[in-house]
């Protein structure tokens, strides 16, 4: 009887075993390629069957990428507490409560981990990041700097250092910054607009213009926002036709601002525009 027991649970762990083998590679590999949902229908399913600590690892990262931050951190516990032991254990959770706004925490795993992985630099990255989030600009600037010094092709690097100069005021420096972050990374078409913002800023309009019309051409999701500048600079160069242009085509597509700006200075032709809060950082 002991024997058969003992049978059955061998085989039971045996199968286990077998089929994380067959099915984390496979969520890893749809996370990989942006399918989070699906990872995420895997990795639930796979669960419901016994606790694995890089399942609940990689379930975490899958939630963290969906926006649900807080299940995301429970799962990173329990891959924890259930003996996950890699590093990158520490910068994603830290990460991940930089989200909810755990400040503290984030800080203590994201030291953690720049002292088990001190050559990473995302690990300083990350600390920079969270000192920007506390308006701490010269101890973000120290983790940037730490961080280019380990990799200086860092393309986000570059551009959270344009976002904490923009912060204090030193523009020439902000556009240096995002102008780098952009080249090392094409794809980062937020760096060009933000060049775009501060050229408003310094009565470039012209300037801004182009590249703005530039990004108008770009596979972007925040094509409401540059058409929204487009309209400012128009309004700021005394083009109010130009601008209602602009704010009509941004509304339509959902812009707050420039919806009540049409509506004020084209509909109704009085009041003056509200103009978007500037902010620079993104993570």
């Amino acid at each position: 009887m002991r024997f058969c027991i003992t049978l059955f649970f061998l085989i039971f762990a045996t199968n286990l075993t077998l089929r994380a083998q067959d099915e984390l590679p496979k969520a890893k590999a749809l996370y990989d390629s942006g399918e989070y949902d699906k990872a995420l229908l895997i990795l639930s399913e796979f669960l419901e069957k016994g606790a694995n600590p890089e399942a609940f690892m990689l379930r975490g990262d899958c939630l963290q990428k969906v926006g649900d931050a807080t299940m995301a951190l429970s799962d990173y516990d329990k891959a924890r507490i259930y003996g996950f032991s890699e590093d990158h254990l520490f910068l994603h959770r830290g990460i991940c409560k930089s989200t909810v706004g755990n400040m503290d925490g984030a800080k203590l795993d994201l030291v953690t981990y720049i002292e088990k992985q001190p050559d990473d630099s995302r690990g300083y990255y990350w600390m920079a990041a969270v000192e920007y989030l506390a308006a701490e600009n010269k101890a973000c600037q120290r983790y940037i700097d730490m961080a280019l010094a380990l990799d200086s092709t860092y393309a986000d690097a570059y551009y959270l250092k344009g976002a904490n100069y923009a912060d204090q005021g030193r523009n020439l420096l902000a556009m240096e910054s995002f102008q780098t972050a952009f080249e090392l990374n094409p794809k980062l078409h937020r760096a060009k607009m933000n060049v775009a913002i501060m050229l408003i800023d310094m009565g470039q309009f012209r300037n801004a213009l182009e590249l703005l019309s530039e990004l108008r051409l770009e596979n972007i999701d925040f094509h409401p926002e540059v058409l929204y500048y487009r309209g400012e600079a128009f309004y700021l160069m005394h083009d109010l036709e130009g601008a209602c242009k602009e704010w009509d085509e941004s509304a339509n597509l959902g812009d707050p601002d420039a919806t009540l700006n049409h509506k004020k200075l084209c509909m109704d032709l009085s009041g003056k525009p509200k103009f978007k809060r500037r902010s620079f950082a993104e993570f």
